[in-house]
């Protein structure tokens, strides 16, 4: 059958594609990951993040005028990659990056083995964050500038799960818990609006909060709210929450703690309201050495225990330090890897979980919270809830969201690079005996792909996911938000097809049916 020009020029169009793994999106309290390109809810099931904290070399690894970070070398991040899949593990948070090294090669070395980031967008570095101590002074445009080079980094890898948008700045330390959390909605703000103007896809930003019992509740229903009255929801409120919440908690000790001496009872009833996804951004006290994680198999992941609210959580954490968390000893002098009884128990704890399927479409709520000062300071008196204003949004700011900040480094997923399956480290278990390391990758990880424009030659309809929501005019927000023409985007993987085009010779054979 001859095919007219248009039609195949409407498959060539179709053809530039992306071999990757398909995004993560939100329902309610819930991440979903799409069972396949179609994203169908009946068929898309809740997604748990089982991973670790990874930042070798610590804080003090990172180096802001340096020419390397933590996902710049290729072999390294192999090298890590295969510890990650011998654990069982699908996800890991990284603390400090640089947005102006190319990351392309490590992202798509974690995306082919199946592993999903979540990123902080801020470092410790002056300039690279919000300073608790004076949020009004160093929320400006050097700063929120380099947050948004950060998403415009990694805004393009589907294995971004979310960003976080700071870790710990509000605590019980002096005033902090006073003056910060306006702040902070403020940084999300921005964050999500940059992020709807220039980025292909809705990528969730979140928060990591400190376990301060009061003070984690009381910050918990601060920036999961988003309406004023209960029952409509108010747009600078909407824009400025949370879209999922972190918690950095030691209170399950190995060995000696259960439910109730943990505090998992007390979580499990005072967060038993989320309306967005709770995860443990940080876990696994050291008290008691070797950990056991019998918190993974009793606690958090359990429909006995929090599994039927909390959606997972983050082990601290991957590499030994002077701190004691690790789970492998990381050799220095040549880069080599021993696993710890750590990591033998940690990968031994999620062997253990029986995993139950859960599908999007069970989830048909809405995720309206009203923003309660009441709820909040009853339970941490100082806490800034501030009638729920948000900082003004300066005018330079808005600019950077309406025009961008041409940042130079825009990541990609790779396609003409073949991900490396062995690398030249030493891998020894904890008996030191040296593993036959190979990293594997699964085909389904390669397979799906975002469709590159709509096409008539595809012969299917798609319908666009679209939320819609009330919104309240209300003046108690902020009056200098930027505006922003909205794009067709995907919410998650709205819209993809499988990448056959990239697999076969398909695409030679329609250029010469066209010639």
């Amino acid at each position: 059958m001859k095919l007219s020009t248009s039609i195949l020029l409407s498959l060539l169009a179709v053809s530039e594609v992306t071999q990757a793994m398909l995004p993560i999106h939100i329902k309610q309290y819930r991440f979903i990951k799409p069972s396949s390109a179609d994203n169908n809810a009946t068929e898309n099931e809740v997604f748990y993040v089982k991973g670790l904290d990874y930042q070798p070399g610590g804080s003090s690894g990172y180096d802001p005028d340096g020419d390397s970070d933590v996902l710049s070398d290729p072999e390294k991040c192999a090298r890590d990659t295969f510890v990650f899949q011998q654990l069982g593990i699908n996800t890991v948070r990284i603390y400090s990056l640089n947005p102006d090294l190319n990351h392309d090669k490590c992202m798509t070395i974690l995306n082919n083995a199946g592993i999903y980031v979540i990123l902080d967008v801020n470092s410790g570095n002056y300039g690279e964050n919000l300073d608790r101590s004076d949020p009004w002074g160093t929320y400006n445009s050097q700063y929120i500038g380099r947050v948004f080079r950060f998403i415009d980094a990694f805004k393009n890898y589907p294995n971004v799960l979310g960003f976080f948008s700071g870790n710990e700045v509000i605590n019980d330390q002096k005033n902090y818990a006073s003056i910060d959390p306006p702040y902070i909605r403020a940084v999300q703000r921005d964050m999500k609006q940059y992020i709807e103007k220039h980025s292909n896809r809705t990528i969730p930003v979140g928060y990591s909060a400190a376990n301060t019992v009061d003070l984690r509740l009381a910050t918990y229903r601060y920036l999961q709210c988003n309406s004023l009255d209960g029952n409509t929801v108010n747009k600078a409120l909407d824009e400025s929450r949370s879209d999922f919440f972190g918690l950095n908690t030691y209170e399950w000790c190995s060995g000696t703690s259960d439910w109730q001496s943990s505090g998992y009872d007390v979580l499990n009833s005072t967060f038993s309201d989320a309306v967005i996804p709770l995860i443990f951004s940080e876990y696994g006290c050291n008290k008691n050495l070797p950990r056991t994680f019998d918190e993974v198999t009793d606690g958090l992941y359990p429909a006995s225990g929090l599994g039927n609210l909390f959606s997972g959580g983050l082990v601290y954490e991957y590499a030994e330090e002077a701190n004691n968390y690790g789970l492998v000893d990381m050799d220095d002098s040549d880069g080599s890897i021993t696993y710890k009884e750590d990591f033998d128990n940690f990968k031994s704890a999620l062997g253990k979980l029986n995993d139950s399927t859960t599908h999007e479409s069970q989830y048909n709520g809405n995720s309206l919270y009203r923003c309660n000062a009441t709820a909040i300071t009853s339970v941490y008196e100082n806490f800034g809830v501030s009638n729920f204003t948000i900082p003004d949004q300066p005018s330079d700011i808005a600019k950077m969201i309406k025009y961008g900040v041409n940042g130079t480094n825009v990541g990609k997923i790779l396609t003409n690079y073949t991900a490396p399956t062995t690398f030249n480290y030493t891998i020894k278990d904890s008996d030191n005996n040296t593993v036959d390391a190979k990293i594997t990758y699964n085909q389904t990880n390669l397979l799906n792909a975002l469709r590159a424009v709509e096409s008539a030659a595809a012969s299917s309809s798609e319908t666009s996911i679209a939320s819609t929501t009330q919104t309240s005019e209300q003046s108690s927000t902020s009056s200098h938000s930027s505006t922003s023409t909205k794009s067709k985007k995907s919410k998650g993987a709205a819209a993809h097809i499988g990448g056959p085009f990239a697999e076969t010779g398909l695409l030679a054979v329609l250029i010469s049916a066209l010639l």
